[in-house]
């Protein structure tokens, strides 16, 4: 069984973080991705839920038999390597265990990328995803890809024309993290 509360909108202060387009996010040296990867017996990662059940502002949700645990795993943003696999552990049956490899290769980026932007899809498609990773060495390259694959979803994110796309695929969480002090420690806080 998950549960969760209602949506929160954490505020981070604008100046600590860069221009952004609706649609896309620029990662910056410094930052981290945390990624959420359901387990499932299936072995996909779309997660269906068999109940849904409401008291005030929490929601609780019921995966049924094809969930087995979830990951969560951390990747730097690095200046001249693009994303770096830190660590990762998995949640089973209440127990949680660190992992050497995470569960889904996620980020193979091309040696030598300089720029790497996530790029948020709205549901006006009816391409099967809704977030892509793109890298490139130049950012006018990067630049091109994003706006083919806003344009286009179906067709435009692919290796190509200086610059690599793949896309996350649907049940994965993909969050890009800040580091911000609060209360003299450090802390990771959602980049938007």
């Amino acid at each position: 069984m998950l549960t969760g509360c209602a949506a929160s909108h954490p505020r981070v202060p604008v100046a600590t973080l860069q221009p952004v387009s609706p649609g896309y996010i620029d990662l910056e040296p410094g930052w981290r991705l945390r990624v959420v990867t359901p387990i499932l017996k299936s072995g996909g990662y779309r997660l269906s839920f068999t109940d849904e059940t409401t008291s005030g502002s929490t929601i609780t949700l019921s995966a049924g038999d094809d969930f087995l645990g979830y990951e969560v795993a951390y990747y730097a943003v690095k200046a001249r390597h693009g994303l770096e696999f830190v660590s990762a552990e998995t949640t089973r049956d209440g127990r949680t265990t660190p992992q050497l490899h995470p569960v889904a290769h996620l980020f193979r980026l091309p040696r030598g990328v300089r720029h790497v932007r996530l790029i948020y899809l709205v549901r006006a498609s009816q391409a099967d995803h809704d977030m892509a990773v793109a890298a490139a060495k130049e950012i006018d390259a990067l630049d091109a890809v994003t706006r083919r694959v806003l344009a286009n979803p179906m067709d435009a994110c692919r290796v190509g024309d200086g610059a690599f796309c793949a896309w996350i695929p649907v049940g994965i969480a993909v969050v890009p993290q800040i580091p911000k002090a609060i209360d003299g420690a450090r802390e990771w806080v959602p980049a938007r």
